[in-house]
């Protein structure tokens, strides 16, 4: 048995004693012991760590790598060497610090790297020299699209795009024929980076007669924006592949140019119900207030998808034509649609949807509930007043969604029913008051939550707890200093979090400051 026990390697980093966390880098007995000890040196960052960084590549690898990308600079010269060690996993964690210093220096030898026998490696390289961005790294990254290894030509697609130069447009157009999803996926993200000079070949790629190009074509316009894309995009909402419409119409939905929003109420027809719901998806984000009525008559569509997709595009354009429908749509035997149909209606917003919200959170629909409570926190004011006289429900859930509703209104009219919601009998009722009252911030509760930290239920005490500290009245201070003592360490947390919160915020006092040691 050893006479001493593990380095302190917290301590050590406090003194900024680099040798002694370079001699714990060694001790063999603990993993984790050497792990920290190559974070705190990266966080001191003398040069002195750095080849016993390098050193422990082969154990602590990206411990030791995250240590040497803290350094920087000084250490890009010993982790170019590093690119050409033995252990396959030092080559890998060298190239990923190199690509997050970011310096110059490395790209020749990164793109070396590009040809290492070990994927991961080559992965690691490709990754690098997109976070370095020098156009040098090019056409090797290019040459890089076509590895055998799959990760290797992914990482080649992203480091284009993060590069943006326009010789790779073509070449990653090409990827799109890969075999590969997450290839041509990637492919199209990076053609999305690289942006304009990408435009003109992606509008002629969506013509190819290979659908897999014209896909990803269309998804990387919409993912660029530029208002050249619309026509071909609308031409191909009628292309033979159901996946092509689909593409073409949430590309149209991302560039959210008004032109497209005929063509696409039209799709809202389409035989499709991936097309449609793209189609509907694509009108919300427009928001035209022509599409209201279409979309309207869509939530009576066959597939409950769609009609999701059209409620939600109703919310999004937030036209009060639609709360009728939408308070209709509550009563929907589908739950997924009657939640649907409740974040619309407390999307638009309108006083009018208050009644039939309220009536929602008695549904034995957990999720509508939830939803209800959410869509009547986004109405606000006007849900006020029949929500304090909820709080008074028969049913806990509907007390509880009340009180979440009220909380998340944040008006002071709903202080003095929450403080009563809190000698609620159900403890969840409870905690939704106390959570509520927290996010009002009414000095008025501090006596109330106060002596919720006294409460039989956990949670309750704890939530009491949080709310005291955002509230941040000095009157909280002695109370919680004794909540640092409950029986449940969350409780104890919560009352140290606020008073450290206080604290900083200059409402604490010293006898807070003295006990925050002893926790």
């Amino acid at each position: 048995m050893p006479l001493f026990g593990p380095p302190d390697v917290e301590k050590l980093k406090t003194e900024g004693n680099v040798e002694g966390l370079i001699k714990a880098l060694g001790y063999k007995e603990d993993l984790h012991v050497r792990w920290d000890a190559a974070e705190a040196l990266g966080q001191i960052g003398d040069m002195r760590a750095v080849e016993p960084l390098i050193v422990a590549l082969k154990d602590v690898h990206w411990a030791a790598a995250g240590g040497l990308k803290e350094i920087g600079a000084p250490a890009t010269a010993s982790l170019i060497t590093a690119l050409k060690d033995v252990d396959e996993d030092s080559r890998q964690v060298a190239a990923w610090a190199l690509g997050k210093i970011g310096d110059a220096c490395a790209v020749e030898p990164l793109i070396a790297t590009l040809k290492d026998k070990v994927g991961s490696v080559r992965q690691a390289a490709a990754g690098a020299l997109g976070q370095i961005g020098d156009a040098r790294a090019v056409e090797p990254l290019i040459t890089a699209l076509k590895d055998v290894d799959e990760s290797v030509c992914e990482g080649a697609a992203g480091a284009l795009g993060k590069i943006g130069d326009a010789r790779a447009v073509e070449p990653l157009i090409a990827a799109f024929e890969d075999e590969d999803w997450n290839l041509r996926k990637k492919a199209a993200e990076a053609l999305g980076e690289i942006d304009r000079p990408a435009v003109r070949p992606l509008i002629s790629a969506l013509k190819d007669a290979n659908e897999d190009i014209r896909q990803p074509a269309a998804w990387a316009l919409g993912q660029i924006g530029d208002a050249r894309a619309v026509e071909p995009l609308i031409s191909a909402l009628k292309d033979a592949d159901d996946d092509m419409r689909q593409a073409a119409a949430e590309a149209l939905g991302q560039i959210g140019n008004a032109r497209a929003v005929k063509p696409l109420i039209a799709t809202l027809k389409d035989v499709d119900e991936g097309v449609r719901g793209a189609a509907a998806g694509a009108l919300g984000k427009i928001s035209d207030a022509h599409a209201v009525e279409p979309l309207i008559t869509t939530l009576e569509d066959v597939d409950d998808d769609v009609r999701e997709a059209a409620a939600g595009a109703l919310g999004q354009i937030g036209d009060a034509s639609a709360v009728e429908p939408l308070v209709v749509t509550l009563n929907d035997a589908s739950e997924s649609m009657r939640e649907a149909a409740a974040g619309a209606l407390g999307r638009i917003g309108d006083s009018w949807a208050v009644k039939p919200l309220i009536a929602a959170l008695k549904d034995e629909d957990w999720g509508l509930c939830k939803k209800a409570a959410e869509a009547l926190g986004e109405v606000g004011a006007p849900a006020v007043e029949l929500l304090v006289a909820t709080l008074k429900d028969p049913h806990k859930i509907v007390r509880w969604a009340a009180a979440e509703a009220l909380g998340q209104i944040g008006d002071v009219r709903a202080v003095k029913p929450l403080v009563v919601a809190l000698g609620d009998a159900d403890e969840d009722v409870r905690k939704a008051a106390a959570e509520a009252l927290g996010q009002i911030r009414d000095p008025r509760t501090v006596g109330p939550l106060i002596a919720a930290l006294k409460d039989t239920d956990k949670t309750v005490r704890w939530v009491a707890a949080r709310a005291l500290g955002q509230i941040g009245d000095a009157r909280a201070v002695e109370p919680l200093v004794a909540a640092l003592h409950d029986s449940n360490w969350i409780v104890c947390k919560t009352a140290a979090n606020a008073l450290a919160g206080m604290c900083r915020s200059g409402n604490g006092d010293r006898e807070a400051a003295r006990e925050m040691p002893r926790l």
